[in-house]
């Protein structure tokens, strides 16, 4: 993925070598063309930049390093035209905004001193609340990912207690085997013992039966 820095430095050459309008205005209807994908991702024939079409090819493709920026953005060239594939989606969504304002800083030049002063200052507002909702995005991962953590915490410290516990409830289970060979009282409590273990009428018998053959 090319990062929107190498895109805006890749820009910055293509201003120095082009004509400040036909740069402003080639910026322009590229910035129309990635919207209308934007607004449209499911829709492939908003991916497809034809060089054959009259309005592109007089107003897009006369910029020489067209073809260079748009494969920076992610497309591919095919024969007359370029073609965004879907895996490079994400591509283009990092680099629209680099797009769009180095389009509002090429016509504010064109437009004059106190216009590109404007520019300026209406891209440097909109990077702020860039840069804002960015850091807002990395806190909100963050405390996700604490919360994910704090969760997989829970989870280990109740399965541990559970087995802690399942090791003390087997250490005080007395079976037939375990009474035939301690003391009498211990036996006697140990009868009791397994004796409440059984609630239904079947395992009520089981433990007459074990006291019978323990007290024999």
């Amino acid at each position: 993925m090319i990062s929107s820095n190498q895109t805006k430095q890749l820009l910055d050459v293509i201003e120095k070598n082009e004509d400040p309008s036909a740069f402003a205005d080639a910026l322009g209807l590229l910035e129309k063309l990635i919207t209308n994908i934007i607004n449209n991702p499911n829709e492939d024939k908003f991916k497809h930049i034809k060089m054959t079409v009259k309005t592109l090819a007089t107003r897009l493709f006369n910029i020489r390093q067209m073809a260079e920026l748009l494969q920076s953005l992610g497309f591919i060239q095919q024969d007359q035209e370029f073609y965004l594939p879907d895996q490079e989606y994400g591509t283009l969504l990092e680099n629209f905004n680099t797009i769009k304002w180095q389009h509002i800083l090429a016509q504010g030049r064109v437009e004059g001193p106190q216009q590109y002063q404007k520019a300026q200052e209406i891209v440097r507002q909109q990077q702020e609340v860039q840069r804002q909702y960015e850091k807002e995005q990395r806190e909100k991962e963050k405390i996700q990912q604490q919360i994910k953590y704090d969760r997989q915490e829970r989870s280990l410290v109740k399965e541990k207690d559970s087995k802690a516990n399942d090791l003390q409830f087997g250490a005080k289970v007395k079976t037939c085997e375990t009474l035939e060979n301690v003391g009498e009282v211990e036996r006697g409590e140990g009868l009791n013992t397994f004796a409440s273990q059984y609630n239904d009428k079947e395992n009520n018998q089981s433990a007459k039966r074990c006291k019978k053959l323990l007290l024999k």
